[in-house]
């Protein structure tokens, strides 16, 4: 064979086919890693509107446990109210001068008592 007329000139044989195929290759990759980027970009905002979501959530869940707070709170110092105003005029409105104290300590003691086995007992039952 003579210089010049060899067949296999070396790596450069076909080299625009060549780079062809591989920038359809690279435009391939790229393409594949701005889809992933836009997917993991999607999935952050999601994770980052499910945060919010679930931080709104449990503020609404406090709120509302502290109004029912409040609520029992207000409704039990009522209930203590009435209670110590029984126990102070166990007659209401009618209650006169001149009663035996000896009676009115005992109905006192008695009362006392009741609101006590109330206030430690289980149940809620009112009577």
């Amino acid at each position: 064979m003579s210089a010049g007329t060899d067949k296999n000139p070396g790596p450069v044989s076909g080299a625009p086919a060549d780079d062809a195929c591989v920038a359809r290759a690279m435009d391939r990759v790229l393409e594949a890693e701005r889809v992933a980027r836009s997917a993991i970009a999607e999935c952050e905002k999601q994770g980052r509107e499910f945060l919010e979501h679930a931080r709104q959530h449990r503020r609404t869940i406090l709120e509302r446990a502290q109004q029912r707070i409040v609520a029992l709170h207000a409704g039990s110092a009522r209930a203590v109210e009435r209670r110590v105003a029984q126990i102070r005029n166990p007659h209401g409105a009618d209650c006169g001068a001149g009663g035996d104290g000896r009676t009115d300590r005992a109905r006192l003691q008695a009362a006392i008592e009741q609101l006590a086995d109330r206030l430690i007992s289980p149940g809620d039952e009112e009577s």
